[in-house]
């Protein structure tokens, strides 16, 4: 196989960004983002906040070697704690209640 073509998944203020990009094997996580920064420069902000990187929801280190077909997503940090949220919620519904 000459080529392969991955995935990289990531959002930031505007969205949710998928771009595919076809890569010489063997390519690694760390090479499919520095090729989705040269074809999506704006794609540089959210590489500088990542707190990690991964493939499929597991992180993965950036030396991590990609097959035909993998989904690199890149990671940032949460706004705010998802059980914080949900017992916030429940306790508005719970006071809408009385």
């Amino acid at each position: 196989m000459s080529t392969i073509r991955v995935v990289v998944a990531w959002g930031d203020a505007y969205g949710q960004h998928e771009v595919a990009l076809s890569m010489a094997p063997p390519a690694t996580l760390q090479q499919a983002i520095d090729r989705l920064v040269q074809a999506v420069p704006a794609a540089a902000g959210c590489i500088d906040t990542a707190v990690a990187f991964g493939m499929w929801g597991k992180v993965r280190t950036t030396d991590h070697v990609l097959r035909d077909g993998d989904r690199v997503e890149i990671y940032r940090a949460l706004k705010a704690d998802p059980k914080d949220v949900r017992r916030a919620n429940a306790a508005n519904r719970r006071s809408a209640k009385m």
